[in-house]
């Protein structure tokens, strides 16, 4: 059985599924009061919580300083296409495992005392947490990729039917930029699939520079393959993350989707299309990203100074979560487009951190919107809605200053690890954006602390003096979260030998 644990670990969610889909509903928990009504939220997160240890198994069992993948599992899939069923994990996706098996048992458990359509929501985060471990091992680019897509329907309809007044709107804005993000990815593996002979998705086999040289012809004219094959993946999954100017979408869902929904849609599926852009451009186009990288860093420079300035302006906790989303992806980029070790080692490590960080964030601002009533914190004058929480819920004050802390890299905090190595990868060749990414993050001190002094410092409100401090279920859910930051702001050596030997394997193909 331990040669197949990343099988189980996909498949456990999938089975919790198809129990929620057949399960009773005088089981199910979808008629309010009747007995036994919560068997199925148990069901669903005992089926989250073995899928999340076996993911925890398998990375606890990795040696480090290997580069090479570990646990692999390979069988055919469609074998007259050259399609296979290959698994595997390496430094490179070991981080987002860990994220994925944290995040999604939480997620279940945020949504414990959901009152309408509980079965369909497990079912739904369910289908999602299988789609994303199986994204984030695949080898194959067409399974990476089949994964991948069927991420698009379990969040068109969590923002579609439990989602705000304007959820349609959401829903559809969501599912049409994901598609188009789709169908571009698409077209770039087939073109790597014809571009070699014999033909393959393999990543193991399209690996070390075999597309180098490839061309193919349009309109008379000859188009490199890695080049063409590069932006339309960086195009495709820009769609798919808050990459302005392409995030329209994405501030949508975040006003609309319910909490835990948007907590997925940021803290999981943007850490995850930066893992295949960096797997796909590392291993496939050594001889694209030299010149590239460059692209690569401007992108994310405007990222982080359209997401500070867009952040100031938010009254409300949720649109704040999505311009800093946008804003660490931009950090991320900077990162990865800095083509050091330092830098790219800091961008897989601040991939797992923005992913707790926002998580975090998401769960302590629904529990605001839920005791309030809504998330703003102050209004259009900038006057505090909210004031002097600390007193009344020490907890909820507690867990917002940690994940604060992470956010702004503070010393002690997951982000502190992150922004240091990519501040020390980017430096050499990219100091200007590295002044940006100060200005930037002077910026994020200004908003967040604006946020955390309306809501928790100062005079008590009215609606402050009957807050309640954190239940033992919350306390539960964000406890791992906040050890998680804590863990990879004070002891990150066992994380980072996990990722350096990968990452420099891969930046040897592009020097």
């Amino acid at each position: 059985m331990s040669q197949h644990l990343i099988t189980i670990t996909v498949l456990l969610p999938v089975l919790g599924a198809l129990i929620q889909a057949f399960l009773p509903k005088s089981l199910a928990g979808d008629r309010e009061g009747m007995n036994g009504g919560t068997l199925g939220r148990w069901l669903a997160l005992v089926c989250s919580l073995g899928a999340s240890i076996t993911a925890v198994v398998l990375v606890a069992s990795m040696r480090t300083q290997v580069p090479d993948l570990q646990a692999s599992e390979t069988y055919p899939w469609i074998g007259s296409y050259a399609i296979s069923y290959d698994m595997g994990l390496d430094g490179l996706n070991a981080l987002l495992v860990l994220l994925v098996a944290t995040l999604f048992p939480i997620l279940i458990a945020a949504e414990w005392n959901q009152k309408t359509g509980v079965r369909g929501m497990h079912g739904l985060f369910l289908i999602l947490q299988a789609s994303f471990f199986g994204t984030v091992c695949a080898q194959d680019i067409f399974l990476q990729f089949f994964f991948w897509s069927i991420t698009c329907l379990p969040f068109y309809f969590l923002i579609g039917i439990w989602g705000g007044e304007k959820r349609e709107s959401a829903a559809f804005h969501s599912i049409v930029s994901a598609s188009m993000g789709n169908a571009l990815v698409f077209g770039a593996l087939i073109l790597i699939y014809y571009a070699v002979d014999p033909h393959t998705f393999s990543l193991r086999e399209l690996a070390g520079g075999r597309l180098n040289g490839k061309v193919f012809e349009i309109l008379g004219f000859d188009c490199s393959v890695s080049t063409v094959s590069f932006i339309l993946i960086s195009v495709g999954l820009a769609l798919r993350a808050p990459i302005w100017p392409l995030h329209g979408w994405f501030t949508r869902a975040a006003k609309e989707a319910p909490p835990s929904v948007f907590i997925a849609l940021s803290a999981v599926t943007v850490p995850v299309a930066i893992y295949i852009f960096m797997r796909l451009s590392y291993s496939l186009f050594p001889e694209t990203l030299p010149w590239a990288g460059q692209f690569i860093v401007s992108v994310g420079a405007i990222n982080l100074i359209m997401g500070g300035v867009c952040a100031v302006a938010q009254n409300g906790l949720r649109p704040l979560m999505a311009f800093i989303c946008l804003a660490e992806v931009g950090f991320v980029l900077v990162g990865v487009g800095s083509l050091s070790s330092a830098g790219v080692v800091g961008a897989v490590y601040q991939e797992m951190v923005l992913g707790f960080s926002v998580a975090g964030f998401g769960l302590f601002s629904g529990i605001i919107a839920e005791r309030a009533g809504n998330s703003e914190f102050k209004d259009v004058k900038g006057l505090p809605l909210l004031g002097g929480i600390a007193t009344r819920a020490p907890a909820i004050a507690l867990v917002a200053g940690v994940i604060v802390a992470s956010v702004l890299g503070f010393p002690g905090s997951g982000g502190f690890v992150g922004h240091s190595l990519m501040i020390i990868g980017s430096y050499a060749m990219h100091p200007v954006t590295l002044a940006l990414a100060g200005a930037s993050l002077l910026l994020a001190t200004y908003y967040l602390f604006t946020m955390y002094r309306c809501l928790f410092l100062g005079k008590s409100s009215a609606g402050a003096r009957e807050f309640a401090d954190l239940t033992m279920r919350e306390k539960t859910y964000l406890l791992p979260v906040v050890l998680g930051l804590l863990f990879c702001g004070l002891y990150p050596k066992p994380l980072l030998e996990l990722v350096r030997p990968t990452v420099l394997t891969l930046l040897s193909t592009v020097k």
